[in-house]
């Protein structure tokens, strides 16, 4: 290979590479803007926020999601950021998901899934209680004790409690993983809502809706809370 052959090739390997940037940059604004839109309809407050360079805009991955993507939406402009889920059609249609099952099982229908398989239906399982918890408050899916975020600097007290529920807990607390049930899907999920720890069992029919039977079976845990 010449010199000059080598410097033509590194010359068009970076002006693709300009090319891929341009088109990622313009779809980005086209999704944002599209989810400026939408969300407009229900409040010119959202819609402004989501406008703001500061507003940061992740997509979730969702392979079997025919359709829509979901966002998880945060502004980084202030000290306690707003954050929450959004799902988006491919029309511009917006739903609003964080604290809103209701939204999230609308939109599941709309994709019309077809959960015929206990991964898929373990993935729709966490992939709702990740998208629909609330911020109002810290939360968070655990699969094991190891992702519980504990007090930094525990008292005595705060050591016992905690060695008290690892060793009720170790091994019980697992990742989710689907079973099947007479009308779909069985789940048991963890989740932790500030200083509590509750197990979810979801029933996710063969459409992929979901339907939550949360229990509370720890309270008072030596762990962080927003203090809401």
């Amino acid at each position: 290979m010449t010199k000059e052959y080598a410097q033509m090739l590194k010359r068009m390997a970076g002006l693709l590479l300009c090319m891929l940037l341009v088109v990622q940059s313009g779809c980005a604004a086209d999704v944002r803007e599209r989810l400026a839109a939408g969300l407009g309809k229900e409040s010119v407050n959202i819609a402004q926020l989501v406008r703001m360079a500061e507003t940061e805009l992740t997509p979730v991955k969702a392979a079997w999601l025919r359709g829509w993507q979901v966002l998880d939406v945060m502004c980084c402009c202030v000290s306690h950021p707003p954050r929450f889920y959004v799902a988006l059609r491919d029309d511009g249609t917006t739903l609003r998901l964080t604290g809103k099952p209701d939204a999230f099982n609308q939109m599941i229908r709309d994709a019309r899934i077809v959960v015929d398989k206990a991964a898929l239906a373990t993935e729709i399982g966490a992939f709702y209680l990740d998208v629909t918890r609330s911020f109002r408050k810290v939360s968070y899916r655990i699969n094991d004790l190891s992702g519980i975020h504990w007090l930094p600097q525990p008292k005595p007290a705060d050591e016992q409690r905690r060695a008290e529920l690892e060793a009720r807990y170790t091994g019980l607390i697992q990742p989710p993983t689907a079973e099947p049930s007479a009308a779909g899907w069985r789940v048991t999920a963890w989740m932790i809502y500030d200083r509590t720890l509750v197990r979810h069992r979801l029933a996710i029919a063969a459409d992929g809706t979901v339907q939550d039977s949360p229990e509370v079976v720890e309270t008072d845990m030596p762990l962080p809370y927003s203090g809401r």
